[in-house]
């Protein structure tokens, strides 16, 4: 963040300021977007930093626009570069919370289901061969949590298809697998669609694991979550697509097939390491990404975990259990 310029807010589509906010993680500065409508409504709040709270009184102040202005404001997804300041916000504007309901665990900070989450990951790694001097990477993600992020609360869930409260020319879309929690916007009577981290021009979003809310569930197939809500969109009129990350996107369905496309190459790649012989999701996720798998295993090891869901829903690969560790095979 110490080279990042701030920008002006941006009108991007009517009624629809841009606001870019730095952040402290790789994929650079996110977008916020302040919404017209019969509520004053500001989409996403950034992380929890004061570069960042800087940046988000600039950018409304560059439109005239005040914190205490904001009415309302809606969560895309409950990671910490989206939600992080939301509670920072709350208390200068007493903005009403909307998010979708398996959000609202993770903004609440349920200390229940913050354990659970732990544990679903110290279970899931050692399952997938993550050896154990490598699960501190849990530990680690439990902090990214607490520190860019604080406790807040959502006032109402919002689920597909509804009318957005206060915002009744735009429509709620789920669209899940970059989380479990995400959501667009979508305004039919020029078409376009606030994204959040489903669509991204420069890059391809990773499909999280994630655990089930419910702890007796099994987890979600996040990848094949991501790949049909892809679908849905590319199905869509929609003229112009705002991002979480970068610049809008125009051209949605030849961005989405690529997407897909590329989702099935790395599928192939998988399908071809397993030829060699059986290997746990620990080391298909080193051949998959041999200069990322390290520093970030959270993200290359739920990719290598999402390709496995699709052999398996293929009838493609085996798996046996072996000491706790699973081992795939074709």
């Amino acid at each position: 963040m110490a080279n990042y310029v701030q920008k002006p807010a941006a009108e991007v589509a009517k009624g629809v300021f841009q606001l870019e906010i730095p952040t402290p993680f790789s994929v650079g500065p996110v977008n916020l977007y302040l919404l017209q409508g019969e509520k004053l409504t500001l989409v996403d709040a950034g992380p929890l930093t004061e570069e960042a709270w800087h940046a988000l009184n600039a950018g409304l102040e560059s439109i005239q626009v005040r914190l205490e202005d904001i009415e309302q404001v809606i969560l895309t997804h409950h990671h910490v570069d989206h939600c992080g300041q939301l509670e920072r916000l709350r208390r200068v504007s007493q903005a009403h919370t909307m998010a979708h309901p398996l959000a609202v665990p993770y903004v609440e900070m349920d200390e229940a289901f913050l354990s659970f989450h732990d544990r679903f990951f110290y279970d899931l790694y050692r399952e997938s061969g993550v050896p154990d001097e490598k699960l501190v990477i849990i530990e680690k993600y439990h902090r990214l949590i607490t520190t860019f992020a604080e406790k807040s609360r959502i006032d109402t869930v919002l689920k597909h298809g509804q009318k957005v409260p206060g915002l009744s020319e735009w429509t709620v879309l789920y669209t899940p697998g970059h989380s479990q929690s995400h959501l667009s916007l979508y305004r039919e009577t020029d078409r376009v669609m606030v994204a959040g981290d489903h669509i991204i021009k420069r890059i391809s979003s990773n499909a999280f694991i994630e655990p089930p809310r419910d702890q007796s569930q099994a987890r979600p197939l996040t990848l094949v979550q991501y790949r049909t809500a892809l679908q849905m969109c590319a199905d869509m009129e929609i003229d112009l697509a705002l991002s979480g990350h970068g610049e809008p996107v125009a051209g949605h369905r030849e961005l989405i097939l690529q997407r897909l496309q590329k989702n099935w190459e790395r599928t192939d790649r998988l399908r071809e390491l397993l030829r060699d012989g059986e290997k746990t999701a620990y080391e298909l996720n080193a051949l998959l990404f041999p200069t990322l798998y390290e520093q970030e295993l959270p993200l290359t090891l739920s990719e290598t975990l999402g390709h496995i869901d699709l052999l398996k829903i293929l009838h493609q690969v085996e798996c046996r259990e072996a000491e706790g560790v699973l081992y795939y095979s074709l």
